[in-house]
């Protein structure tokens, strides 16, 4: 289980710097999508925020977030998700 270790702030207080197992991440708390149990919040491996890593679970401070092809988000180590805002009626 990777969890989020805030580590500081990287002079932006919307972009904390989390150390992970894979080495520093950026959270950009002010990119995020809605969750049952807390935001996922848009993860970086850079500070500027050009390199998308994935997600951080806002509800328990995971970075294990899958996201399925129709954009559904769910964290494996809480029961934190997020349902598709629209569904493609070619899927079904």
């Amino acid at each position: 289980m990777e969890t989020m270790r805030k580590r500081d702030f990287d002079g932006d207080v919307l972009t904390a710097a989390l150390e992970t197992d894979d080495g520093t991440i950026y959270a950009a708390y002010n990119e995020r999508e809605r969750g049952t149990e807390g935001p996922f919040y848009v993860a970086y491996t850079d500070s500027s925020r050009t390199d998308r890593y994935g997600y951080v679970c806002g509800a328990c401070g995971s970075t294990h977030v899958a996201m399925n092809t129709m954009g559904r988000l769910d964290c494996c180590d809480c029961e934190n998700d997020r349902k598709p805002a629209e569904w493609d009626a070619a899927y079904l």
